[in-house]
């Protein structure tokens, strides 16, 4: 299959997707994998994992879960957790699986086949862990590049950072970004960046809780590709 091309000089639209709840869910290969991290890394005979983990970026994961399980959450310890929980990441999604949601395949095949289009991830994940669990599910070749949870705690700041990676790819020919997201944090960080939002509520969110934050558009799910189609490429 061929991408889509760049015509010079032509304006690009930059697609942002979230991962988790977006284009895909586990079971609980998250919560599973860190648990045996901190298990195996640290020690801890019973680690308390229970962490809201929608919408925040993997950096801030860790950081919570060492705190909370008596560790010292220094860098040193961070790269450790970051490390063995990257390691047992492939293990459990082969064993604990999950699936793609509804109508993410022909929407990546539609946006793909569209001229002066790029599509990126913007994920919470480590980078490590992102192109495991995208690879796992067959959707890695979708996609040029990935800005992952790894150098910050707040989402809007990963946001701002990965409109800096879109400004160095593509200069002033930058016609629109559009974050993709299932949760109020992927709004928000959209809107702290400029950019058009599309939510869906495939997450833990539901239809209400993302209204609330002001997407420019709103669906259940993406299986009307039609109408995903027009309302991401809406000028």
């Amino acid at each position: 299959m061929l991408a889509g091309t760049m015509p010079a000089g032509a304006d690009v639209r930059v697609f942002l997707f979230d991962i988790d709840g977006t284009l895909l869910t586990t079971k609980g290969v998250g919560n599973s994998a860190l648990s045996m991290a901190l298990r195996e890394e640290f020690g801890v005979l019973l680690p308390d994992c229970d962490v809201m983990f929608s919408g925040r970026t993997d950096r801030s994961l860790i950081i919570e879960l060492l705190q909370r399980n008596n560790l010292e959450p220094s860098d040193e310890h961070c790269n450790r957790l970051r490390d063995r929980y990257v390691s047992l990441m492939g293990g459990h999604l082969a064993r604990q699986g999950g699936i793609v949601l509804p109508g993410i395949r022909r929407l990546l095949t539609e946006l793909f086949r569209r001229d002066a289009l790029e599509l990126a991830v913007m994920t919470g994940n480590f980078p490590e862990t992102a192109t495991r669990k995208l690879e796992h599910f067959d959707l890695r070749q979708w996609f040029a590049w990935i800005a992952g949870g790894d150098a910050h705690v707040d989402r809007d700041d990963l946001a701002r950072r990965t409109a800096a990676i879109v400004a160095r790819r593509h200069g002033n020919r930058v016609k629109e970004m559009v974050v993709v997201g299932d949760t109020p944090a992927d709004i928000r960080c959209g809107h702290a960046i400029g950019a058009k939002t599309i939510a869906v509520a495939t997450g833990e969110f539901s239809i209400e809780a993302l209204a609330a934050e002001n997407p420019s558009q709103m669906f259940p799910n993406f299986s009307k590709t039609e109408e995903v189609l027009e309302a991401l490429m809406r000028d």
